[in-house]
């Protein structure tokens, strides 16, 4: 029998408070006088429950909310604890600390104003911010919008994001207001909560009002959220929700950090409801017009014509062929994102109280409970001649039929369309094996003329007016989607349609034909022995072309073995994902890094060398080091962690970055000369890398002025 009474953080015990949790909260479901799931999707609501509580539990969340709006349904559910030590439940009503999510609503207040005529998208800053001191070039306020404005991002994290004073508008922009730009405003894509502070400032000046008092009448009111504030730690908020960090395995209370110093980047409170209605709201035409909206939308690129994926406020990115925007945010005390299907009318917003968590992995299991549709196809293809082909019709897939989901309008005429098929045909699919890469990793920016979104949209057009409903590729996927218009095209009468290279055509049907037979299988529902995987997935996909991509899968189940200390069945994991992907340079990472957990060092370098080989800018890259490294020490593996960078510094020896992160984690376990070397030596590398500053004066901190000296 369940018992709630015991208080006791460890892991198995806060397992079973948030079932608890779950059990206090799950009545409070639905939100506003919208009316509820039908008796299908409840019953499949009524299974998430189920999986919320595990994912919750192995990832040691206290509480979170999460909850849907589409077609006058709206589902709220809090699961878990608001506050652990006085057992508040997580309910719709709970209110998170936004974060980034709080870039949208900025957006849309900066896009107001330019319909009132009160902001020029191309004015400088300084027309409407005039103590921001000049730079070495303008910035305007739409490259700020896009994060393009050359504003660099925290310099000196350790003083940065810890500030416990209020800060008003003038003090949060004096922060970095003696900042140089990164780069020649346009030409760089660096995401910073500091651009969008200045856009607050461009706000309260061109308004005349508060950033906080016009973003209350102008945008939260209008669309109905009334529970979103500006954050204060002195203020009485209904059902604010208290914050937590883990420290190793343990639930520990988040540092408190004031951060009105992110006033109009993250400095705001809200529930879940007032996410969605946020959502929802903007594409009901509420709060801004519709040449507005579509110019939010639109992903801006750089002068040298690569896209950044972001619009104005929006991550603008396809997913499985879909239309969709999104916002994510981290910071002290909450993990949050928001996701709007605008087509679909579907709009998904998740928010924990627990710092540095995966809310997206929530967010998309929602997705797919709603929907019917997986979140994303994952294809492994075995032959490394058709990997290309494999690329070409991903990308003319996430492109084209994400813009047909967009709009029925085309995205080009028919001399553009074709001409986007012959540059494919003559360079993405050219026998210069070696050529063909940058071709293709080109070919849906801007430099490349965009031919994937040119033919792909010509694709999608031609197989909708041919009868056929769009929605079924999101089952089908790429390959149903590329194989469906090379059948279309080869039946219609010559010149009406344009056509692929006939290799092209026959690696499409043959891989398609294998996935005809392995995309329905399924990671298990329920936990099974890597040993038992081992021989149900070799069995399933020996001698095929195509079939499903499980690293994610496998990524996981070997993190949960090396945390629960089972060096053994994490190795297993890692040779397994090698066995069955052995061209993914992630099958080859993640091998590397269990051997790394295992102490085989010499082995694990061997191994995340063959995943450079196969990509260098994938998982054994120095980002995504830096970044299992920093995962682990989050975790409290802290030895595991610093195995990863030491790795990973013999693999990227030039990265002043990794010798930075290696010298933070040196100086975390007290090892002041380690840390003192890994930090001259990041500065020598490179003097002026992002985390500089702080690398000084962690230096300082470690040794004293005389610590710091480079060339």
């Amino acid at each position: 029998m369940m018992q709630c009474s015991k208080y006791d953080w460890s892991a198995g015990a806060l397992a079973l408070a948030l079932l608890c949790g779950l059990a206090q909260a799950g009545s409070a479901h639905a939100a506003g006088a919208a009316s509820a799931p039908s008796a299908a999707l409840a019953a499949r609501l009524a299974a998430f429950d189920g999986w919320v509580a595990q994912r919750m539990a192995r990832e040691r969340m206290p509480g979170m909310t999460i909850g849907f709006m589409q077609d006058g349904v709206t589902w709220v559910q809090g699961y878990g604890y608001a506050d652990l030590e006085n057992r508040v439940p997580a309910t719709p009503r709970s209110s998170y600390r936004l974060a980034s999510v709080t870039k949208p609503m900025t957006a849309v207040a900066i896009l107001q104003l330019v319909e009132q005529g009160k902001v020029d998208l191309d004015a400088p800053v300084q027309t409407y911010v005039p103590y921001f001191p000049v730079k070495a070039f303008p910035v305007t306020v739409r490259q700020l919008l896009g994060h393009l404005g050359g504003i660099d991002a925290y310099r000196n994290p350790q003083a940065e994001q810890h500030f416990k004073e209020h800060k008003t508008t003038r003090q949060s922009i004096a922060v970095f207001e003696q900042f140089d730009l990164i780069a020649e405003p346009g030409t760089r894509y660096r995401y910073t909560s500091y651009g969008y502070n200045l856009l607050g400032a461009v706000i309260e000046s061109a308004s005349g009002e508060s950033y906080g008092g016009y973003m209350r009448r102008h945008v939260w009111q209008p669309l109905g959220m009334d529970a979103t504030v500006m954050d204060d730690p002195d203020a009485v908020i209904a059902h604010r929700v208290r914050g937590y960090r883990l420290a190793g395995t343990q639930v520990r209370n988040a540092e408190f950090v004031d951060i009105s110093s992110r006033f109009s980047a993250g400095g705001t409170r809200a529930s879940v409801p007032d996410m969605l209605a946020f959502g929802q709201g903007i594409h009901d035409g509420k709060v801004l017009s519709a040449a507005s909206l579509a110019a939010m939308v639109q992903p801006m690129a750089t002068r040298a014509g690569r896209l950044t994926d972001y619009g104005m406020g929006w991550e603008t990115y396809p997913t499985g062929g879909r239309y969709v925007i999104s916002h994510s945010g981290q910071q002290p005390e909450t993990a949050t994102y928001l996701f709007s299907f605008p087509s679909r009318r579907l709009t998904l917003a998740v928010a924990a109280n627990l710092e540095r968590v995966n809310t997206e992995a929530f967010a998309q299991r929602l997705f797919e409970v709603v929907t019917g549709e997986p979140w994303q196809l994952k294809t492994y293809v075995a032959d490394a001649a058709a990997q290309r082909h494999y690329r070409v019709a991903q990308g003319l897939f996430e492109e084209g039929r994400a813009y047909a989901e967009r709009t029925r309008a085309p995205y080009a005429d028919g001399a553009a369309t074709r001409a986007a098929f012959q540059q494919i045909n003559g360079q993405a699919l050219a026998p210069d094996a070696a050529a063909v890469r940058p071709f293709i990793d080109a070919a849906r920016h801007p430099a490349g003329g965009r031919v994937f979104l040119a033919a792909g949209a010509g694709m999608a057009e031609a197989l909708r007016a041919s009868g056929i409903d769009l929605d079924r590729y999101s089952r089908g996927g790429a390959l149903a989607f590329a194989r469906d218009y090379v059948r279309l095209s080869q039946g219609a009468p010559a010149g009406a349609l344009p056509r692929f290279e006939p290799a092209f055509e026959q690696a499409v049907a043959a891989l398609a034909s294998s996935w005809d037979g392995t995309g329905a299988i399924a990671w298990p529902a329920a936990p099974v022995s890597v040993a038992t995987l081992d021989t149900t997935l070799r069995a399933a996909f020996r001698g095929q072309r195509a079939y499903p991509d499980f690293m994610p899968e496998l990524l996981e189940l070997a993190q949960t073995a090396a945390a629960r200390g089972d060096a053994g069945d994490a190795l297993a994991a890692g040779r397994l994902a090698v066995a069955l992907y052995p061209l993914s340079d992630g099958a080859h990472a993640l091998h590397g890094l269990a051997l790394l957990r295992a102490g085989a060092t010499d082995a694990a370098i061997a191994a995340l060398r063959l995943a450079l080989e196969r990509d260098p800018l994938g998982a054994a890259s120095p980002a995504a080091l830096n970044g299992a490294a920093y995962r682990l020490q989050g975790e409290g593996a802290i030895g595991p962690a610093t195995a990863v960078l030491q790795a990973a510094v013999r693999l990227h020896p030039r990265d002043a970055n990794l010798h930075d992160s290696l010298g933070e984690l040196y100086a975390e376990q007290g090892l002041r000369a380690q840390a003192l070397a890994a930090y001259g030596q990041a500065l020598r590398l490179d003097p002026g890398y992002p985390g500089a500053a702080g690398a000084k004066a962690a230096m300082r901190q470690l040794g004293g002025e005389s610590a710091v000296a480079t060339p």
